[in-house]
Formats: C-alpha cells, sequence, structure tokens
C-alpha cells in the first residue's frame, strides 16, 4: 500500500516529506518496524526509541512530543490527536489488504458437514473438520474454521469470523460482525441445581445466548445459555480470554471485561463499563452505565452509573485508596499503640 493512501484514509496531518511512491507493508513496534514499515508512539517513555526506529514513518500527537523530538529525524511524523486510535485504524487497514482477507481462501471440497436444513450465505467459507447441526442460518462472507462445532437452529449473521475448536450451542445467535476465538463455548448449561434429599437435581436450561453486532470474545471464554430466558452481550462489547459469563447475565453495549473475570447469574451489567483482569461480580445484581471496575475487585452490591471503583469487597476507588495508605501503616500504628498501652499500665 502506498503511504500516501494510508494517511489519506486515516485522515493524519503530515510533517515531513516522503516519495510520492512509497509503499508499506504493515506496522512494527518503534524497535522492530523495517523501513518499509510504519511505527506509533503513544507515550513520552518511548521517546528514546525514535532515535533508532527504522520506521519510514511514525503516528503521533505531535504537538504533546515535539519538545523532545530527536533534533536529526530520519523518518515522516503523521500527526494525530488521538495516535492509539489511528494505530487501531491502521491494523484494520492492514488487515483487509492481507491474504487474510475473506473471499481468498474459495471453499473446501468436502471435509465438513452441514446439515441439510441449514444455509449458509454468499463468500462463506466453512474449514474441514465444521460440524453444522440442523435448521442453521449462516449468514454472508462468514468464516468458521477447523473442528468447529455449531449446533442446531443456530443463526449467525453476517461477516462473522469463528476460529478453530469453537463450540456454539443448539438456539444460540451470533450477530454480524462478531469475531469468537479459538476455543471459546456459547450456550452451553448454566450452573444450576437445586438441593434435594438425595443429592442435587439439575436444572434444565432451556433458554439461549446471544451475541449483538461487533461483540469480540477471547480465546476460551465460556457463556452460559439462559435457565429460561436468554443470557446476552450487547453490541460492541469487547471481551477478553478465559472470561466466564454465567446463565442469565445481561451485559450492555460497548463493554470491555478483561482476562479471568467471572459474572454471576442473572447479573446485568450497563453500558460503557469497563472490568479489568480477575474482577468477580455477585449474582442478580446491577451494574450502572459507564462504570469502571479495577483488577481483581470483588463486586457484591449493585453499583451506580459513573461510579469508579477498587478491593474486596469492592467500594470507590478513593476511599481504597485512602484505606491501601492506612492498611500499610498498620504495623507502625499497632506499634504505637503498644506503647501506650505499657505507658499507662
Amino acid at each position: 500500500m502506498l503511504l500516501k493512501d494510508l494517511i489519506l484514509k486515516l485522515s493524519l496531518n503530515v510533517i515531513g516529506v516522503f516519495p510520492e511512491n512509497l509503499n508499506v507493508s504493515g506496522i512494527g513496534s518503534l524497535q522492530s518496524a523495517g523501513s518499509g514499515e510504519i511505527s506509533f508512539i503513544t507515550s513520552s517513555k518511548y521517546a528514546k526509541q525514535l532515535e533508532k526506529t527504522k520506521a519510514c514513518a511514525v503516528i503521533m500527537d505531535y504537538d504533546s512530543l515535539k519538545s523532545i523530538l530527536p533534533s536529526d529525524l530520519k523518518f515522516t511524523i503523521l500527526d494525530s490527536k488521538n495516535p492509539y486510535l489511528s494505530f487501531a485504524e491502521a491494523t484494520q487497514i492492514f488487515k483487509d489488504a492481507s491474504c487474510e482477507k475473506i473471499g481468498e481462501h474459495g471453499d473446501f471440497e468436502g471435509g465438513y458437514f452441514i446439515a441439510e436444513t441449514s444455509v449458509k450465505g454468499k463468500n462463506t467459507v466453512i474449514f474441514p473438520g465444521v460440524f453444522i447441526g440442523e435448521g442453521c442460518s449462516i449468514g454472508d462472507n462468514c468464516r468458521i474454521m477447523s473442528n468447529s462445532v455449531i449446533g442446531n437452529k443456530v443463526v449467525i449473521g453476517n461477516n462473522s469470523v469463528i476460529y478453530p475448536n469453537v463450540t456454539v450451542y443448539d438456539n444460540s445467535i451470533i450477530g454480524n460482525g462478531c469475531i469468537i476465538h479459538a476455543g471459546s463455548v456459547i450456550g452451553c448449561d448454566g450452573f444450576g441445581y437445586a438441593r434435594g434429599k438425595a443429592g442435587y437435581v439439575k436444572i434444565i436450561h432451556t433458554g439461549y445466548a446471544e451475541l449483538e453486532d461487533n461483540v469480540e470474545i477471547g480465546a476460551n471464554v465460556t457463556i452460559d445459555r439462559g435457565a429460561v430466558d436468554f443470557t446476552k452481550v450487547g453490541s460492541g462489547t469487547k471481551i477478553d480470554n478465559m472470561v466466564q459469563i454465567a446463565h442469565n447475565v445481561i451485559i450492555g453495549k460497548n463493554c470491555v471485561i478483561a482476562a479471568q473475570t467471572g459474572i454471576a447469574g442473572s447479573s446485568e451489567i450497563g453500558d460503557n463499563v469497563t472490568m479489568g483482569g480477575q474482577v468477580g461480580i455477585a449474582g442478580h445484581i446491577a451494574v450502572g452505565n459507564n462504570v469502571m471496575i479495577a483488577a481483581q475487585s470483588g463486586v457484591s452490591g449493585n453499583v451506580k452509573d459513573g461510579e469508579i471503583i477498587s478491593g474486596s469487597p469492592a467500594f470507590t476507588i478513593k476511599e481504597w485508596r485512602n484505606s491501601v495508605v492506612l492498611f500499610k501503616k498498620l504495623p507502625e500504628l499497632f506499634k504505637k499503640i503498644k506503647e501506650i498501652s505499657k505507658t499507662k499500665d
């Protein structure tokens, strides 16, 4: 791709000059990028690497970095007020231009099973070893990769990608533009049992799981089906690897959930919620919109809109930081209390 075309697509301002016919093949870090690649910088702490980078152009916020730039620049500056977003958009452009582009694989002759009552759309590629059950509807321009299992009556929208070894249980709904990474399970039974005199009685889960449009699911994620209704992940939400979402959970739009988080049954998560890694959400609670939850927090009660919380049990981050400071001083305070106690004796 010509650099000038990339700049046009990303609507970047150019500082410096470059050859009209300069081709760029991809993106690399400041340390690893070659002369035919671009790079990016989002923090001044990496400014030293600008002196040695071989990248032909670097995406940056010029105004915030111009005072610390090397005097003898060997690259073109691609000025952006949000360089990380520009970097993300550039990765999309290079991906579209790569051999991973849908349609270049063609289709495979046999090697997979699709039931006669199921249909797949135009330019959808099914890899060897895939099983697709009865009554499924798969949209256009999808890819379902090897050894994935799609149950009965599953609906998959257009432009969705399912990586190898994914299992999608019966009646699940996957929207348009979704990505499900290897090893994930969508729509399995929830952890539901009633205790009887002779032991535990399994609750048969008759609901389903739904991913709305443009949801991305990391590797080895489990999303349980609803017990009687549904479990839903809202449009635009991104879920990291090894996350557990229990039955009847409802997650709002444009949420970000980091690895090893667990959300217990029947909890509702609002829109634009951010969860750090290893967060635990108790069952049957409500987390409001625009909430931020720090890593390793344990949330046992409802959270209001816009709150930032941390700790286990979790509470407002300002109070949590004050508590951490006091916690560190406990040995010193205890020692002083003992000394005071001795003087009174």
